[in-house]
């Protein structure tokens, strides 16, 4: 279950976005959450990284109070290093459950010159990675809805390996009742026809629906979609026609070519689907 959190804080007005969105995660199991930054001392001496980790201590220590507000036990580290593998330290130090993250959702071109220190932990964390768009959290009043209302309409993408069954256990271990409806989805390769089609639309059905009597038996309302096609349109198309409110996805293949390519296709959910994403290692 996502007890604890922690959530990369850099002062900047879309990290206060994420905070607001956090807000809402005691609806999710979260008791704690810790704050992390890190300072970027390449190339500077002792007295200024020590005067920059100073400043860093205060200034995320006074991010903190809407987050007490919300009922969150909040925790403040700051380390030093590169952004995005010294984050990942401080998340196995602070033995959270997960990380969340905001994201621009950049294209790939963008990411290739610039970067995205969300994505490079989503790819590296060993531990469930919830990532969401800042212009997301810029559509509505109060961000924090978009966590409270994740688990309402879930989508979960089966490719039946270990990481999308990984997947499944993150969501039947949220709090009872703040799932609404699963949607276990799963896509069928467009090059099929005839009866390899019709053989393997019936063993994805029969695989679904024995994760689905799983969910069940959790006390989580599930439904089984197959649907044939490029798989990253099929999900985004299925998300958006029933609306999901949350997507969680499994990124870790049983081969180096398969993991590759199941994270290449979370990154691109998280870049185009309407709702927050949770990234299952």
């Amino acid at each position: 279950m996502l007890r604890s959190v922690m959530i990369p804080a850099d002062f900047t007005p879309e990290s206060a976005l994420i905070l607001r969105f956090a807000e809402g995660l005691p609806a999710l199991g979260v008791k704690r959450v810790v704050l992390g930054h890190v300072v970027e001392a390449s190339g500077l001496e002792g007295p200024v990284i020590a005067a920059k980790v100073d400043k860093a201590c205060d200034d995320i220590r006074a991010l903190t109070g809407r987050l007490v507000e919300a009922g969150l036990d909040v925790e403040t580290r700051v380390g030093t290093g590169d952004p995005a593998q010294g984050l990942l330290a401080l998340a196995t130090e602070s033995y959270v459950a997960a990380v969340v993250c905001g994201t621009h959702g950049r294209g790939i071109i963008s990411k290739l010159i610039s970067g995205s220190v969300a994505e490079e932990i989503a790819v590296e964390a060993n531990v469930p990675t919830m990532l969401v768009r800042f212009d997301l959290l810029r559509t509505r009043e109060e961000p924090s809805s978009f966590a409270r209302d994740f688990g309402k309409q879930v989508l979960l993408p089966i490719d039946f390996s270990s990481s999308s069954t990984r997947a499944l256990m993150s969501v039947l271990e949220l709090p009872r009742g703040s799932v609404g409806m699963l949607y276990l989805m799963h896509v069928l390769d467009p090059g099929l026809h005839g009866g390899p089609l019709e053989r393997a639309r019936e063993g994805a059905g029969f695989q679904l629906d024995n994760l689905r009597k799983i969910a069940e038996d959790a006390g989580v309302q599930a439904r089984c979609v197959v649907k044939q096609g490029p798989a990253l349109r099929s999900i985004l198309q299925e998300a958006n026609e029933r609306r999901v409110t949350g997507i969680v996805v499994g990124t870790r293949g049983q081969n180096p070519l398969q993991e590759a390519v199941l994270g290449s296709t979370s990154m691109a959910i998280v870049r185009q689907a309407s709702a927050p994403v949770l990234i299952v290692p």
